[in-house]
Parts: structure tokens; C-alpha cells; sequence
């Protein structure tokens, strides 16, 4: 693997003003950059689950986005692409305070991870295997600034595999494709090798320094406005458990602890790539949505993997987009509703039930009916990390699948140099599970759809190795279950 310099570093925070900064524009960028830090561009509460991860248990939670292209992508157009990343919203580092209470916040990184272009060609058989090699190894770290690559192979037969890996603390699955689509679109466009890009801005002002003095004073405004979280936050739980009369009960028997189901704590995967047009249409002719047929999918390997047989019901987590527009640049807008499926889903049966259930759910999260704890997220900055590990990991109330919808590809993270990509998936995983300790990464299954205009394609992660034992078991139901729904497919 060769590993090309990237030709665009991030902004420094010192250094003297240019000429041109001098007088009144240098004191509005000083005053800009100055009320940036006592506001910060910092982690919210959102964030905390991919970052408190880090420090507790050692995890990274990466997620992955993978072309495959019948065609050859230059390593000029890919060079261009990884400076567009360098100079978008991936390439950042986060700085953790140390007052107590205080938010963890970003800043530019010092420079950029350059392109990883391996020389040594994969087959078409091996193109999955590459890229879950790249996702469980690539060494990314947000406090060092390293919070993507951009990695490329070509394949035997012709054509490349790209993947872009980043950490989840920084972006989701929809910021990760528009900052994709922002860098995809400089990859037709010829590099400089002194400016980068030629549609890049060429003067870029240093942001002017910040004292220390500055710093401390932004992170003891943010641990004060934290603490009045808190106590907002207790009040709105105490209201919300008056309202719901106790905690929701959970119906699923209980099960064995995750690290006796997953005593190496491994992963398995397939994906799986499906005409959309037949996804609309057997959607349509089961009285349902392309979600909830992406729902009754991957639930029903629940059900003939044994995970969840019947009548056990079977807790379903969806995370829902909560961004207020296009311009919401948030790393982690989302927010999670559960549903408990009982007789569904039934291959080829009616989505109906599935559909309701879940419109219900999202009609509560729309009119703020959350569950207490979540009020009670801003603790997160004043607990130590592993106090809050072993809160979140009391009791049995994780998902057996977490299915995450990412809709539409924008067309602009379709094309590469020119060259338009045969399939894009999308996944993720936690690198770092220490098979000693007892926490795991999900319980069942995970997984994650991206679509294009003439595909739908989603990858299927497999968290218990009891019932999704190899990379073949979970690739074998996958296949049996689209088959039994009547869904033309290929199992990469």
C-alpha cells in the first residue's frame, strides 16, 4: 500500500496575520474566532455514546463507505478527492477540556491523512473481504486529528474499490455522505499541486490565535451551561416517568449475557444489492414502505436464525434524521425510537402491522415524547466514562436489531473522475472489543441501506455468534429471506 502526502493541511490557530488581515477585517476574524471558542463547535449529547466509547473501553466506532467501480479511477481524481476531505468537514480533531462539566470540542486538525492507494490487485470475490479488512483495522483517532482515510484497490478483472472510513464521533451516516458528495464532485477537477483543486479557495486566513486564557474561559461558560442542563434535564425525566407511570416493560424473556453469546467478539457480514424497482414494488404489494420492507428483512433473520424465534417479540432501534435542513452541518442529529415486533415479520406476509407500529413511534418522537433517560444525557460530561458504561450496560433493553435507512445516495457521491460506481454500500462496526471484557457492540444484528437510482443496497452486521456464526451463515439467510420475499438480489 502506498500512502500518498495529502497536499492540503488543516488551518492553524496561530501564527501572524497576512498584510491583508491587518486592520479591521484581521479584529472581526480575531473577535469571530475568539466567541467561536467561548461557543465552541462542540461534542453534544448526541455525540457522547461514539466518543465516551473511546476513553472507557478502548472502542472506535468507524463507520465505512464503499464504491465499486467497473472502471479504472485515476489516482489523480482520487488524489483531488482525499484534498477535498482535507479541507471538508471530516478533517477535524477534538480537544478535551479538563474542567469537569465541559464539553469536548473541535477544531481544525494540524494536517490531513493522505491518500492510501494499494497496488496489488483484489478479485471480484475478495472485494468484500478487502473492505472489511480496511474498516477493522484503518488506525483512526479523533484526539489525533486522524478521523478519516480515503483508501483505493484496483480490481484483477478491471475496474477499482474505493472506501472512505470514518469515526461516528465526527459524522453519521447522512453527514458522511454529503461530505462524500462535496469531495467526490473535486475529483473531476484537475489538481495543483501548490493549491490543490482548482475550484478550492486559494487564500485561506489562518484563524488568529486564542490564548489560553480565552479557552479556559469558553470551557467554564460551557461546563455552567451544562449544569443548567442537568438540572433541566432531571426535571423534564421526572415528568416524563409521572406521565408514563413507570418505566416501558420490556417483553422479551431474558436472554444469556452478549459476552456468552459472543465469546470471541467477532462480527459477521453480508450485503446485499436489490433492483430498487422491486423493492418498490414488493414494498407496495405488502401494504408497505421500502423502510418497513427493510425492516421485515433483517428482522426476519432474527426469527430463522434462531436469535428471536416465536413468540419472543423482537426490539427493533431505528435512528431517525433529525436535521433541521441541508446547511445543518450537526455531527450526530440523530434521535432513536423502539418497536416491538411480535407475530411479524412473515416473509412475503402483510407490512401493515410493521408500518403502524412505526408510525406510532414516530409520531411520539415528533411530538417530544422521549423516554425519561434521555433527559438525562448531560450527565454524561460530569460522570467518569466508565461510570457511564456501566449504566448503559445494566439491564437487557438493547435492540436485537438497530436498522438504520440512510436513503437516497446524493448523485455527486455516485461519480468519481468521471466514472460512474457499478454498486455503493454503506456500514459500520467498533473496532477495539475486548473479547475478555463484558461489554459488546450490539446484540443481534445491525445494519445499514444506502440507495441508489437503480439500486438498493444494505449490509447486515452480525453481533451474536451463537446464530450468525460466519460470514457464509449470515450471507445464506440473507439470501433465503430475500428469495422467500420474492426480491431479485446479489450477495456481494
Amino acid at each position: 500500500m502506498t500512502t500518498m502526502p495529502s497536499p492540503v493541511t488543516g488551518r492553524p490557530e496561530a501564527g501572524p496575520p497576512a498584510a491583508g488581515d491587518r486592520g479591521l477585517r484581521g479584529i472581526t476574524a480575531r473577535l469571530r474566532a475568539q466567541s467561536s471558542v467561548l461557543r465552541g463547535d462542540r461534542l453534544t449529547s448526541e455525540d457522547a455514546p461514539f466518543w465516551f466509547v473511546t476513553p472507557a473501553l478502548g472502542w472506535s466506532v468507524v463507520l465505512q463507505l464503499v464504491w465499486v467501480f467497473d472502471d479504472e479511477v485515476s489516482i489523480e481524481a482520487l488524489t483531488a478527492m482525499n484534498a477535498a476531505l482535507a479541507r471538508g468537514r471530516l478533517n477535524r480533531m477534538l480537544v478535551v477540556p479538563d474542567v469537569v462539566g465541559a464539553r469536548p470540542r473541535w477544531v481544525d486538525a494540524p494536517d490531513a491523512p493522505g491518500l492510501a492507494a494499494d497496488s496489488r490487485p483484489v478479485s471480484d470475490a475478495e472485494i468484500d473481504e478487502w473492505a472489511t479488512a480496511e474498516m477493522s483495522s484503518v488506525p483512526l483517532d479523533a484526539e489525533g486529528g486522524r478521523c478519516w482515510r480515503l483508501r483505493s484497490v484496483p480490481i484483477a478483472g478491471g475496474g477499482t474499490v474505493v472506501s472512505l472510513c470514518t469515526l461516528h464521533v465526527v459524522t453519521d451516516g447522512r453527514g458522511m455522505l454529503a461530505a462524500a458528495a462535496e469531495a467526490a464532485a473535486a475529483s473531476e477537477v484537475p489538481l495543483n499541486p501548490v493549491s490543490g483543486p482548482a475550484t478550492a479557495a486559494t487564500g485561506v486566513t489562518p484563524l488568529p490565535p486564542v490564548s489560553w486564557r480565552r479557552r479556559r474561559v469558553g470551557d467554564l461558560v460551557d461546563a455552567g451551561s451544562q449544569a443548567v442542563a442537568v438540572v433541566t434535564g432531571l426535571a423534564r425525566a421526572a415528568l416524563e416517568q409521572r406521565k408514563a407511570g413507570g418505566p416501558e416493560p420490556d417483553p422479551r424473556p431474558v436472554r444469556a449475557p452478549i459476552a456468552e453469546r459472543s465469546p470471541a467478539a467477532e462480527f459477521t457480514w453480508a450485503t446485499a444489492t436489490v433492483p430498487a424497482a422491486d423493492f418498490d414494488r414488493v414494498a407496495a404489494e405488502h401494504d408497505g414502505t421500502a423502510n418497513t420492507l427493510f425492516i421485515a428483512v433483517v428482522s426476519g433473520l432474527l426469527r430463522s436464525s434462531g436469535h428471536a424465534p416465536l413468540p419472543n417479540p423482537i426490539k427493533v432501534g431505528v435512528p431517525v434524521d433529525r436535521r433541521e435542513s441541508e446547511e445543518d452541518t450537526r455531527s450526530n442529529p440523530i434521535a432513536g425510537v423502539s418497536v416491538y415486533l411480535t407475530e411479524e415479520p412473515v416473509a412475503g406476509g402483510d407490512l401493515g402491522g410493521i408500518r403502524a407500529t412505526c408510525k406510532a413511534a414516530f409520531v411520539r418522537l415528533s411530538e417530544g415524547r422521549r423516554a425519561p433517560h434521555i433527559h438525562l444525557r448531560p450527565l454524561a460530561w460530569f460522570l467518569p466514562p466508565a461510570v457511564i458504561v456501566k449504566i448503559v450496560s445494566a439491564g437487557n433493553g438493547i435492540p436485537d436489531a438497530v436498522i438504520s435507512n440512510l436513503g437516497d445516495v446524493p448523485p455527486a457521491a455516485t461519480v468519481l473522475g468521471g466514472r460512474s460506481a457499478r454498486k455503493v454500500a454503506f456500514r459500520g462496526m467498533a473496532q477495539g472489543v475486548d473479547a475478555s471484557a463484558g461489554q459488546r457492540f450490539g446484540d443481534g444484528v445491525q445494519s445499514w441501506l444506502v440507495r441508489t437510482r437503480d439500486q438498493v443496497t444494505f449490509t447486515v452486521l452480525g453481533c451474536d455468534e451463537t446464530s450468525f456464526s460466519s460470514d457464509a451463515r449470515v450471507a445464506d439467510l440473507l439470501d433465503r429471506e430475500l428469495t422467500a420475499w420474492g426480491l431479485p438480489h446479489e450477495i456481494w
